[in-house]
């Protein structure tokens, strides 16, 4: 079947998700540049620091609230009401000054705004079958990654301009996806009121010994990730590299998502899934191994060249592996319960990996390729329950 023919198979329902999405992303102009928001408001960089973390620090109450409104209230409503609250946020953090102040909003805006992530990706499960899931999750990783690839450079320009109106594009986007979201989106799966809580997830969670690999190799591969954002530019500019070829490395790993990802979905979509999503992992990791060989500009645009083969072959399919784990009653707190691999997975490559760095660069790299060796593992030898059998 060609790519054109599976792309024509999707859902109505789930392009206006993909569109919605676009725009939301698009518009995610405040993160990137909230440290320097915070330090132009006369806080220091370490207080600039803390108040980010609180950010993410959201994330981890974000994986509980939102995957049970997921499954209790339903995908749309969820998506809607994070997305509406947190457009709000995004306007009193404007008009924040103290870093304390600044924290405590952060904290509350990423704990909101991440809270419709479960009902997105439950949405696509219900609305998508499991034979097309893998090119759907492409298509929506080709949204997002556009989406990020021009959102910062356009925010770049407005924050010349004014930082204030950083928080107000911020906060339409996230509005104009609450409006589509709750007007167009159907509402998907809901789980009565006696089914709907945390207890009854955990008790099909910890049997189920595929997910819970699953989640483990999350963590691994969430904590090689990470590597992309902390220790590679700074490996970078202690090589003597130019910085702005830094960046341009970087938005090399988007412009190969947007070109290839899609099309390496549709080609290997009868491939074994978990055969793949392994290899994707292995290359993940062991990208970093060339920087033991050379710290030139070749190693580097190498190494985002194999990191972002192994990121095509792994994501879509993940996703896709997740959903076919998940009982269709909770599909919300399965990938609510996911994600705390990846909160976990971020949090500890962030605190840890920058010091392992700093005294030990040659061992991180190896670690990053041993962590990316257990993860593919982890998949490849557990089996399914036979409740999860699909």
């Amino acid at each position: 079947m060609s790519l054109l023919s599976q792309l024509h198979l999707l859902p109505r329902p789930f392009w206006v998700l993909v569109g919605a999405t676009f725009v939301n992303r698009f518009g995610v102009f405040v993160v990137p540049f909230l440290a320097l928001f915070i330090t132009r408001n006369g806080n220091t960089a370490t207080q600039a620091g803390y108040a980010v973390a609180a950010y993410s620090l959201g994330g981890f109450i974000a994986a509980g609230i939102g995957g049970w409104m997921a499954d209790r209230l339903g995908r749309n409503v969820t998506m809607a009401v994070s997305a509406l609250a947190g457009a709000v946020c995004m306007i009193a953090m404007s008009q924040a000054v103290d870093w304390r102040a600044l924290a405590a909003l952060a904290f509350i805006t990423g704990a909101i705004n991440e809270a419709g992530s479960p009902a997105s990706a439950a949405l696509v499960q219900d609305i998508v079958p499991p034979e097309q899931r893998v090119i759907a999750y492409a298509v929506q990783r080709f949204a997002v990654n556009l989406a990020w690839s021009l959102g910062p450079a356009t925010a770049g320009f407005l924050a010349e301009y004014s930082f204030f109106w950083l928080f107000v594009v911020d906060a339409c986007t996230s509005a104009f996806f609450g409006i589509i979201a709750w007007l167009f989106l159907p509402r998907g799966r809901r789980t009565a009121r006696e089914h709907a809580g945390w207890g009854h997830a955990w008790q099909s969670i910890r049997t189920n010994h595929a997910f819970l690999a699953l989640f483990g190799a999350c963590i691994c591969t969430a904590w090689i990730f990470r590597q992309t954002n902390t220790t590679f530019p700074l490996h970078f500019e202690r090589n003597g590299l130019p910085l702005h070829w830094c960046g341009l490395v970087l938005a090399l790993n988007g412009v190969m998502i947007c070109l290839f990802e899609v099309p390496l979905a549709a080609g290997l979509r009868l491939w074994p899934v978990k055969q793949v999503l392994a290899l994707g992992y292995i290359l993940m990791g062991a990208s970093f191994l060339t920087f033991l060989i050379s710290g030139s500009l070749t190693a580097f645009v190498l190494m985002m060249v194999v990191f972002t083969m192994g990121e095509m072959s792994a994501f879509s399919r993940q996703q896709a592996y997740s959903a076919s784990l998940s009982p269709d009653d909770m599909r919300g707190r399965y990938v609510g319960f996911l994600s705390l691999a990846w909160c976990a997975g971020n949090t500890a490559s962030s605190a840890l990996g920058m010091p392992l760095y700093d005294h030990h660069p040659t061992v991180l790299w190896v670690m990053n390729a041993v962590l990316g060796i257990v993860a593919a593992l982890l998949i490849l030898y557990t089996r399914k329950t036979q409740l999860h059998e699909s």
